[in-house]
């Protein structure tokens, strides 16, 4: 009889939490009053939210479950009166769920109450609606709630000693959030309190996991110097009744990455890889594992390679590493060394590339499978991917490039397509790739669709314009109005906007001069440019973005080539290896380019070849490269780059915005 009334006093709590004013209520369940492991069907009234003119909308439902988040993905349909419906299994031990729906960007957590739904007579049901809405564990709980939702920390303690009073057997899985909220709400030393709840649990001789880091996160409220010997005595015993507990890991991973010598690391990681198996510790994950634990696993995959140029250690362990340095692992094997090999920095074996990254990629996809322990609870299957999408495209585009080059361009096509929603249009290497193929497949019309969406974006390369005006010239068009009609495609607003800020850029400050030998024969001094604009790009042949910004560079040269007032000049800095001029000459040879290289003098304070860098740089405030630097006819530093930002058309642009301001200055 207690326990009916229990449930129908906790029945009453829900209906009074999540339908207060709402003229209907958001969320209902059918049966009413369902159980853990119940299939419901759950309705969604969107009328009076912000989804109320949806086309479709989905979801997240995210439970509670034995004192554990768990998140599903759910995909609703219409079912009349702007209210959507699903069926979902609910777990066997849901004490508590909440849901989020969406649709398109648009998402309805709830506002002041989240559309959730408590099962009373579940132990946890009380701890997961106050924890979830409890600042003082948003990175311990789904953050899935409107800011409004948030609640005093009292009234969170409040809803702990709910759970206490009607599910007493709940204390050792809520022991933490109680305290932490008592500690918050008290205003005061809770020290007492805190030891006699530890030395409590501690008597218990089979402390799970989840507990013994919970004992872990319960010191860390301990703040008085005082209590060092206490916290020391409680790790102690965790650590002696729990050799390969938790804790005990703890240190062995902090042991293991602060070790310096590389085979005592190894022999160190060998044993702890035996003595705490990764699947004794998928129910819990700790600050030491996030903060220590990849970078403990890099340092021995990254040591065999350095000290023993022994790559199979990374190549057999990518069962075992996590989602974070498989995608490292690539990112330094694969895409690294193939983006250097197409800079000319340095050659790469491309059949070894594709052996490394065909293993590697093979895995990372497997990993979209699950969820990762680190996003287990926060993030459902599906927002999983989306995020991993985001992490993972760098080296999907890789992928779809050396698809490309050994000529697999049935996975050249696919993994281009994968991120086309985060590239299409927008960046002009992925474009040119990617009308490269459509071309390649013979769909020209599409090919033409999509170049011109890219000029809109003015997101183009060299290779683009030079296909387009093929194009355009098959279909008629005249070779003198291609121009004309490339301006056509752009969007004015972009162009305006562009232009503005540009101009907004403009400086006019005094240059010293620059006297350095030239690869065309003879000498430059800047002091003999006067009269003219003059364009100095600063490089280097070990820079991977200097390279990647020469095709934009050499558009700006071909615009101007035949204005004799229009000077440009490319500095090769810093340099380092003794035949580097006649690298240097190679390289734009290879390339095509017509550039008046300068070679930079030594600095006669360093005996590096960067006398003109340095003096600039210290001068201007600005440090790496490339640099851009424009000096107009009276010899005054007016505009001022650095680094690259992928767009070989949009840097044109920005040379020929200041060119041209310049030119209309001077008139």
């Amino acid at each position: 009889m207690k326990k009916l009334k229990l449930i129908l006093f906790l029945f009453s709590i829900t209906t009074a939490v999540f339908a207060q004013d709402a003229p209907a209520p958001v969320l209902s369940l059918s049966p009413e009053h369902p159980n853990p492991g119940d299939e419901v069907t759950i309705t969604y009234n969107a009328a009076n939210g912000p989804l109320a003119n949806a086309m479709y909308v989905n979801g997240v439902v995210y439970t509670f479950d034995n004192f554990k988040w768990r998140a599903d993905d759910i995909t609703l349909k219409a079912a009349g009166d702007k209210k959507w419906e699903t069926k979902m299994k609910l777990s066997n031990h849901a004490s508590f769920i909440n849901c989020v729906f969406k649709s398109d960007t648009i998402v309805d957590r709830g506002v002041k109450f989240p559309n959730g739904y408590m099962f009373a007579q579940v132990p946890g049901s009380y701890t997961g609606w106050g924890i979830l809405r409890s600042r003082a564990f948003q990175n311990e709980v789904p953050n899935v709630v409107h800011d409004s939702a948030y609640i005093a920390d009292q009234v969170g303690l409040m809803w702990i000693n709910y759970e206490l009073q009607y599910h007493p057997e709940s204390r050792k899985k809520i022991f933490y959030y109680g305290l932490k909220l008592k500690q918050l709400t008290s205003g005061k030393d809770e020290g007492v309190a805190i030891k006699k709840e530890l030395r409590g649990l501690l008597a218990d001789p089979n402390l799970d996991n989840t507990t013994q880091y919970d004992i872990q996160k319960t010191l860390f409220l301990l703040e008085n110097p005082a209590d060092k010997v206490f916290t020391d005595s409680v790790q102690k015993v965790l650590v002696t009744k729990y050799p390969y507990g938790v804790l005990a890991r703890d240190r062995q991973i902090q042991k293991v990455f602060s070790e310096t010598d590389f085979k005592t690391k190894v022999k160190l990681f060998t044993d702890f890889e035996k003595n705490f198996p990764q699947n004794k510790f998928e129910d819990v994950y700790t600050d030491y594992e996030s903060l220590f634990y990849d970078k403990m696993v890099k340092s021995i995959v990254y040591g065999y390679i350095v000290n023993n140029k022994d790559y199979d250690y990374a190549l057999n362990s990518v069962k075992r590493v996590s989602f974070g340095n498989l995608l490292d692992y690539h990112w330094h094997l694969v895409s690294i060394p193939f983006d250097r090999d197409h800079e000319g920095t340095e050659k790469a074996n491309i059949d070894t590339l594709k052996k490394y990254a065909d293993i590697f990629m093979a895995e990372l996809e497997n990993r979209l499978t699950f969820v990762p322990k680190m996003y287990a609870g926060k993030l459902s299957l599906k927002e999983w991917q989306e995020q991993a999408l985001q992490m993972l495209a760098r080296e999907y585009f890789t992928y779809a490039k050396l698809a490309e080059k050994t000529k697999n361009y049935d996975v050249e096509e696919k993994y281009l397509a994968k991120i086309k929603p985060l590239f299409g249009y927008n960046d002009a290497t992925y474009n040119e790739v990617y009308i490269r193929m459509l071309l390649r497949k013979g769909q020209t019309a599409d090919a033409k669709n999509y170049m011109a969406l890219a000029a809109k974006q003015n997101q183009v390369t060299p290779e683009i314009l030079a296909s387009l005006k093929e194009l355009y010239l098959k279909d008629g068009g005249a070779i003198a109005g291609f121009e004309a009609y490339l301006e056509s495609l752009k969007s004015l607003s972009n162009i305006e906007e562009h232009k503005k800020k540009v101009i907004s850029e403009l400086i006019n400050l005094p240059i010293a001069g620059f006297d350095l030998e030239s690869s065309k024969g003879g000498r430059v001094k800047l002091a003999d440019q006067k009269g003219k604009i003059v364009v100095l790009d600063f490089w280097a042949m070990w820079c991977g973005p200097c390279k990647n910004a020469m095709p934009g560079m050499k558009m700006a040269v071909d615009k101007y080539k035949k204005d004799e007032n229009v000077k440009f000049y490319f500095v090769d800095t810093m340099e380092y290896i003794k035949d580097y001029k006649e690298q240097t000459q190679a390289f734009i040879k290879e390339k095509g380019f017509d550039f008046n290289v300068l070679y930079d003098g030594k600095n006669p304070k360093t005996g590096k070849m960067d006398a003109a860098y340095e003096q600039y740089a210290k001068a201007f405030k600005f440090s790496g490269i490339p640099e851009k630097m424009i000096i107009d006819a009276n010899g005054k530093l007016r505009w001022m780059s650095n680094g690259y930002f992928g767009s070989p058309s949009e840097l044109v642009d920005e040379i020929s915005i200041v060119v041209e301001h310049l030119k209309a200055e001077k008139k």
